[in-house]
């Protein structure tokens, strides 16, 4: 999809070290072509260092906002005049919004994934959720799924954020057989194929309930894990409605409109489809 800039064209930009991986041009530029909007996104390779230097900086040419991914959403929170209480609740910030008094900061992660899943058919009421991970991602989605009757965190390392069960096979098998809903938020599925085939061996899946969802924030490629959960017959998620549904409330948080959700989610498919992405999750 080509993108025309006049010079009546506002940018917003989407800043990370390194950002060739992000999909958010993508989407984004999509919405804007599908809205008729005059705006479009370009990315922006920031050093950590020059972080705050490059949002004084954005804020001077007056753009409309930018989508911040790894490694500098603490740094975005930090460079803020205004947090929305999701930001302030997680910790971090993944978009900026330059209006005429301050930088606001929001995360727009937690309820995108919670979008995503509703979109997907998951019945939230009344329901139980298992977070492998304690990093800023499950941090995210823990505060999207805050409405759900419990959220339950499994992790190897200690949790400053949330009570943790210790992984170990007992409280896993203990976990996965109360829960409604499995989210995987570690990084296993970005490393080695023998690495995450024994993630996938260590996990209770036979403790699931028939109806048990079972997800994970990963785009780019089909997870084991959600190979493995589909041949038990439970429903699946992976990360390409997050990426599509945090990127659509930062589009209304930006323009005020609703976003075109089918065209952002044609386009990722097909960005896909294409064999340039990399590697990547909503992290």
């Amino acid at each position: 999809m080509s993108v025309v800039l006049r010079g009546t064209t506002r940018l917003v930009a989407v800043i990370g070290w390194p950002v060739e991986h992000s999909r958010s041009p993508q989407l984004l530029n999509a919405a804007f072509a599908a809205t008729g909007m005059d705006l479009a996104m370009v990315p922006l390779a920031v050093e950590p260092a020059a972080f705050a230097t490059a949002v004084a900086g954005l804020r001077a040419m007056n753009v409309i906002g930018a989508s911040v991914t790894v490694p500098h959403k603490l740094a975005a929170h930090a460079a803020c005049d205004e947090r929305s209480l999701a930001a302030r609740t997680i910790g971090a910030v993944n978009c900026l919004h330059f209006d005429e008094a301050a930088i606001v900061g929001h995360n727009t992660d937690c309820d995108g994934y919670f979008d995503a899943l509703v979109a997907a058919g998951f019945a939230p009421a009344g329901k139980r959720a298992v977070i492998l991970g304690s990093g800023g991602a499950a941090r995210a989605v823990a505060y999207g799924l805050r409405g759900l009757r419990a959220v339950e965190v499994v992790a190897r390392s200690a949790c400053a954020w949330a009570h943790a069960w210790p992984w170990t096979d007992e409280d896993l098998r203990a976990a996965f057989a109360r829960a409604d809903l499995v989210v995987d938020c570690t990084s296993v599925a970005l490393g080695s194929s023998a690495s995450e085939r024994a993630f996938v061996a260590g996990l209770p899946l036979d403790a699931l309930r028939l109806g048990t969802w079972v997800s994970t924030l990963v785009y780019h490629h089909r997870t084991q894990l959600l190979d493995r959960a589909a041949e038990r017959g439970l429903p699946t998620l992976d990360g390409r409605a997050m990426l599509v549904h945090q990127a659509a409330r930062a589009f209304t948080i930006w323009t005020g409109e609703p976003a075109p959700v089918t065209a952002m989610a044609d386009a990722l498919d097909a960005d896909l489809a294409s064999g340039l992405a990399e590697s990547g999750t909503c992290e």
